[in-house]
């Protein structure tokens, strides 16, 4: 089995001193190092330098001492600075108590990378000149991997940048699951299934936490979807939540030991998340036996009694006019003083406080010190996003390209030349650079290629791009802001949200909207205005009407033209009243855009066309679910006309959710390579132009269409309640029990090498209580290509006495083989492998009888299989 390795650079002490506390604090990790290389195998690993026996004994005494100085700390703090720890001090930290060299404890976001310095007391940007840090491709990327050595180099590189930039917490990772292809922040977290997040974040947490610094995963529990976030109602069945939303959670517990939990925003069965005495008390620090802090995201709905009671340690973000006002500082300390608390509630608090600061080195004159912007980070970013790109489709072995036959190339798409990393909520990163993957291109072509950008122009009526726009969503997307009312007159405002696009589809209902922004032209002179709509509109450039209230009709486009400056900003607003759409376009001196005639002519005459498309964060984002699964921008459309004009055109989706694909029958070579991070460009040109060999494996189910999908199927997405009607039947064990055939199934990806699954053997006919059983499977690399298959271990209770998945991953194992070679892929299957959570024991629950084991290349490419029969014994899995 393929072991979770802690990734460092060679002959560094201090990674080396970081490795040994991981392998300290996680229960001996193997020690092992990388060089940075595009595809980590373990042929690529190195030796660890030695260390001194004092550098041992200093580690060491540091964690055997933590619990003494608790015991120590404690006694000494006042009631006030006990409760001034629980909350913020500012918006990123909690305070110090000097006199007892107690520091303020930071935090940062994000996810894949650290995020840029916000103001000590506000949102706004710090305005520092030296923020900048590696751009990590998301978590989506490295769940594609299916490896352990990607999410250990991934935790690796973000913890020691959030140390170098003095941070003691970072906000990550995420480990909520892909339940809804809507949902905005699928990008930042790992997948669908619970078995693949949790094996994933183990090694994730580790590697942050060997840096010195605290990781915290999130969010605890349920976020599936933005929509009504900090107000949605999750009540999952019993069952559903301990097994399907859970386990990543346990494990980043019971085997990461991960010192910090961001609770979720939503609602859990009528009680915030963070303050549920079921999720917190009884689960997560009662059965699990966590013993870091529980820290809530920023501005949640909480009260007082119920968070301190049920077990919420830190309060960050609320909303308030001073941080003594918070729910856990004055309220509180009133609530202590008059015994509707007892100060025991308080001090467990405050002594987890104490723990996470004394584990991460916070008092520690030798804390490490971290690094950032790398070169050898770099390296790791571009390893990551390489080893994430899944290979969808290869028919007639397109890819890879040969550079010696390709001398016109021809790039089209909206993603070929946008850069993603500052962008998409709490997750964007100040990135020194980012390759793009036309820079990648042109970086690896170098003057050979003559290399050709087209940005292809659909045929149906145009919203204003956002590569105008200078308004931002807070999440730092290009975004207009739109403006519901109660009456046409638009005198009584109802409420606020944000779109991508000037356009609006009322859907039946008389609706009074205005859509407003700030565009900046790129060239002086004319510019036409043009609106399609059914229903009354009007049109107001900087607070002057250019068309006064008037009645559209749908079939007719109203024009306006006004002479622009270039680089000027234009405050633009587009009002409606009416029950159907409007959309709001212009004609510019110099069009962003290539005319159909212009693309599909080009498109005939190259050598190769690759078109990047997908999604990007005015898509994919925190707080806003997307509406549909559609691609933006008629990209369906230009695709289409693609391959009808070039059968060869390799296509390459970029995003972090699931889109429809139409086209994706028509499509020879289509890829997916979610966000790249900063070397992104570089990463996906490697891959096309094989200088790597593919072998991401898809994390998530790729729907035909969204009401394939259970939420939408089951009426189960609302803003007020979520039951999660589809219970354990998350993701592809949906698909399988309904006998919905997806565009691609989980686990599927191909490779440029072929492989063979052969002499599958399990240790035993039969397994009782909690002795584990051993399948092991050779595979063979029978192409002349050195690659990795990811063999994916899937189980089924052939007899249950519950209702469960035909198939449930249990294992996966990530083989690199040189051209010829066999390897053997091994497994362990245990007790908890086999069980279900039953409702009746309140407890895990394995039942005798047969069980078929399943190997494949993914859910529905099963290579091998077996059975073997289960006994059961009294002791339950832990």
């Amino acid at each position: 089995m393929v072991k979770p390795w802690c990734i460092i650079s060679r002959n560094n002490k201090k990674k080396a001193l970081t490795i040994l506390v991981a392998s300290i604090l996680c229960a001996g990790i193997p020690i092992t190092a990388s060089a940075s290389h595009p595809s980590i195998t373990p042929q690529t690993i190195h030796s660890l330098t030695v260390l001194s026996d004092s550098e041992k004994i200093r580690i060491g005494d540091r964690i055997a001492n933590v619990e003494d100085e608790i015991n120590r700390l404690l006694p000494l703090l006042t009631l006030a600075e006990k409760v001034s720890l629980i909350h913020a001090a500012g918006k990123f930290h909690i305070p110090a108590i000097e006199r007892l060299g107690i520091h303020e404890m930071w935090m940062s976001d994000g996810p894949h990378g650290v995020r840029y310095e916000i103001d000590r007391n506000s949102w706004a940007p710090a305005g520092w000149t030296n923020d900048y840090s590696t751009y990590l491709p998301p978590l989506t990327a490295v769940a594609a991997s299916w490896d352990e050595n990607m999410a250990s180099l991934h935790g690796n590189v973000l913890g020691a940048e959030a140390r170098h930039r003095n941070k003691d917490l970072i906000l990550g990772p995420g480990v909520n699951l892909a339940r809804l292809p809507l949902y905005g922040r699928n990008f930042e977290y790992m997948g669908e299934d619970p078995f693949l997040a949790a094996r994933l974040v183990v090694p994730a947490v580790k590697a942050i936490q060997a840096n010195d610094v605290g990781a915290t995963v999130k969010h605890f529990a349920l976020n599936t979807q933005e929509l009504n976030r900090t107000g949605v109602n999750a009540n999952p069945d019993e069952r559903t939540l301990r097994e399907v939303y859970l386990p990543a959670f346990e494990a980043a517990v019971k085997q990461a030991n991960v010192h910090a939990i961001m609770g979720a925003y939503n609602e859990f069965r009528g009680t915030n998340a963070n303050q549920s005495k079921h999720l917190v008390k009884t689960i997560l620090k009662g059965e699990w036996g966590y013993q870091g802090v529980l820290l809530t995201d920023w501005n949640v709905d909480i009260n007082t009694y119920d968070a301190a009671m049920n077990g919420l340690d830190i309060e960050m973000g609320t909303d308030v006019a001073s941080f003594d006002e918070y729910f856990m500082a004055k309220p509180l300390l009133a609530m202590i003083n008059d015994g509707k608390i007892p100060v025991s509630v308080l001090d467990d608090k405050v002594a987890r406080i104490l723990r996470v600061q004394l584990s991460i080195g916070m008092m520690d004159k030798q804390r490490l010190s971290g690094e950032r912007n790398t070169d050898s980070h770099r390296q790791d970013a571009r390893t990551i996003a390489t080893n994430g790109v899944v290979l969808l489709k290869n028919d007639n072995q397109i890819l890879p390209l040969q550079a010696s036959k390709v001398h016109n190339l021809l790039v089209l798409g909206p993603n070929a030349d946008k850069r993603h990393g500052f962008g998409g909520g709490s997750s964007e990163v100040k990135a020194l650079y980012e390759m793009t993957p036309l820079d990648g291109l042109k970086a690896k072509l170098g003057d050979k290629v003559n290399i050709t950008l087209m940005r292809p122009a659909g045929s149906q009526f145009m919203p204003i791009p956002n590569d105008y726009l200078t308004t931002r969503h807070w999440t730092g997307t290009p975004s207009w802001q739109i403006n519901y009312y109660q009456d046409a007159a638009m005198s009584q405002l109802a409420s606020e949200s944000w779109i991508a696009d000037p356009q609006f589809d009322a859907k039946g209902q008389n609706q009074s909207v205005e859509i407003k922004a700030n565009i900046k032209p790129m060239a002086t002179g004319n510019h036409s205005f043009n609106i399609k709509a059914d229903g009354q509109v009007a049109l107001f450039i900087n607070d002057k009407p250019l068309i006064t209230p008037s009645k559209a009709q749908s079939n007719k486009i109203m024009s306006t033209s006004m002479s622009l400056v270039a680089g000027e900003n234009y405050a633009v607003s587009l009002r409606y009243y009416g029950d159907k759409q409007a959309t709001l376009g212009w004609e510019t001196p110099n069009s962003l855009y290539n005319s159909e005639s212009e693309y599909l002519a080009a498109a005939k005459k190259a050598d190769a066309v690759i078109y990047f498309g997908g999604l990007s964060h005015a898509d994919d984002r925190e707080s806003i679910d997307r509406p549909n699964m559609v691609l933006p921008g008629q990209q369906d459309e230009v695709i289409s006309k693609l391959l009808s004009a070039n059968p060869n055109t390799i296509v390459m989706m970029i995003g972090g959710s699931a889109v429809e694909m139409p086209w994706a029958n028509k499509a020879k070579a289509l890829l997916w390579g979610w966000y790249g991070g900063m070397e992104a460009g570089n990463a996906y040109a490697d891959i096309l132009f094989g200088d790597a060999n593919p072998s991401g494996k898809m994390p998530i189910t790729l729907p035909k269409k969204l009401t394939d999908t259970a939420p939408i199927a089951l009426n189960d997405y609302n803003a007020e309640t979520s039951l999660y009607s589809e219970g354990v039947f998350i993701g592809y064990r949906w698909f399988e029990q309904q006998h919905i055939a997806p565009e691609f199934p989980f686990g599927h990806g191909l490779s440029y090498s072929q492989f063979n699954y052969a002499d599958m053997r399990i240790s035993s006919a039969s397994m009782s209580g909690d002795t584990p059983l051993t399948v092991s499977v050779n595979i063979t690399n029978t192409s002349h290509v050195d690659g990795a298959e990811v063999v994916q271990l899937y189980l089924r209770d052939v007899d249950s006495s519950v209702p469960r998945p035909i198939k449930e991953l249990k294992g996966f194992n990530k083989v690199w083989l040189k051209a010829g070679e066999t390897q053997t892929a091994q497994f362990i299957l245990t007790q908890r492998d086999l069980s279900f959570w039953d409702v009746k024991s309140n407890n895990w629950l394995a039942e005798s009888g047969e069980f078929e084991i399943m190997l494949g290349a993914s859910v529905a490419d099963i290579k091998l299989s077996t059975k073997f029969n289960y006994l059961t014994s009294s002791r339950n899995p832990d």
